[in-house]
């Protein structure tokens, strides 16, 4: 099959792929995800499932981060957060060998 040959039959998808390399690494991270699911999903369909909620994921714990920041930041506005800065200098100060 030549380069030029390639274009010729028709894709399955409308949309451009994308390669991801299918090492050893990934092997066990998808067999790992089958022996506690069950699917039986063929590795490309699997892959992009995972790839699309572990997005998903990602931006509701960097959400949660953004939360929590904001409340702790509150908290200390508001007097709910008291810190010992002295106490804090001890923490972070040299340790008696």
């Amino acid at each position: 099959m030549t380069p030029a040959s390639y274009t010729a039959i028709e894709m399955p998808s409308k949309h451009p792929r994308i390669a991801v390399t299918a090492d050893a690494e990934l092997g066990l991270a998808l067999e790992r995800v089958r022996a506690v699911t069950g699917t039986q999903e063929a590795d490309a369909t699997l892959v992009r499932r995972l790839a699309v909620e572990g997005a998903e994921a990602e931006l509701r714990a960097g959400r949660g981060r953004r939360a929590a920041a904001e409340e702790f930041f509150s908290a200390m506005d508001e007097g709910r957060f008291d810190l010992d800065l002295a106490a804090v200098d001890r923490l972070n100060g040299p340790t008696n060998a």
